[in-house]
C-alpha cells in the first residue's frame, strides 16, 4: 500500500528500512506511545520482520512494518472494543458485517491496477464479506475485474488461494 510506504520513507534514515531508532521516533511520534527505547523497537522487530538478516540488523522492512501496523500490538486499535458488549440475540440484519466492496482495487475503479494484497489485508482486518467479481477469462479460466473497465485482471485461483488461507486468521 503506497500510503505504508509513505509512512516508512516518512521516518526512515535511509528511506529503505526502519531501525531501531527509526522505528523509536514513529512509535513515540505518530503513536503516541510515551517512554519508548529501542530495546522495545528491536522487540517489535523481531516479532514482526519476516527476513531473518533484519532480525538480525534490527532493521523493519515494509513487509515487517505492514505487518506490524495490522496487528492487534499497534496501537491503532483499541482493545476495549475487542469486547462483545451488545445484544447478540437479535436477527443478523440489525447488526453492522465487516464487507468490502472492490476489495481487489487499490486505486480507481474504472482504470486502476487491481491486486490480491486488497483480499488479503480486508480479511486479515476481520472482513466477513468480500465481494468476487468473477468474469470468463482466456482458456476457461475465470478472472477477477470490474467488467467493462480498464481495471486490471487477477487470476480467480489465486483470489481463492488467498481467501483460503486468511480468510480465519482474524476470526
Amino acid at each position: 500500500r503506497p500510503e505504508i510506504y509513505f509512512l516508512l520513507v516518512q521516518f526512515s534514515s535511509n528511506k529503505e528500512f526502519l531501525d531501531t531508532k527509526d522505528l523509536t521516533m514513529f512509535l513515540e511520534a505518530e503513536q503516541g506511545m510515551p517512554h519508548v527505547t529501542e530495546q522495545v523497537s528491536m522487540n517489535i522487530i523481531q516479532k514482526y520482520e519476516p527476513s531473518k538478516e533484519g532480525q538480525e540488523k534490527g532493521w523493519l522492512s515494509l513487509d515487517g512494518f505492514t505487518k506490524y501496523l495490522i496487528s492487534p500490538e499497534c496501537h491503532i486499535f483499541d482493545p476495549e472494543h475487542k469486547k462483545v458488549c451488545q445484544d447478540m440475540t437479535q436477527p443478523v440484519s440489525h447488526y453492522y458485517i465487516n464487507a468490502s466492496h472492490n476489495t481487489y482495487l487499490i486505486e480507481d475503479q474504472f482504470r486502476g491496477p487491481s491486486d490480491i494484497t486488497g483480499y488479503i489485508r480486508a480479511l486479515k482486518m476481520g472482513c466477513r464479506s468480500i465481494e468476487v467479481d468473477a468474469w470468463d477469462g482466456p482458456d476457461n479460466e475465470p478472472i477477477i475485474y470490474t467488467g467493462h473497465t480498464m481495471t486490471s485482471q487477477i487470476v480467480f485461483h489465486r483470489v481463492i488461494d488467498a481467501i483460503n488461507k486468511y480468510a480465519f486468521v482474524a476470526s
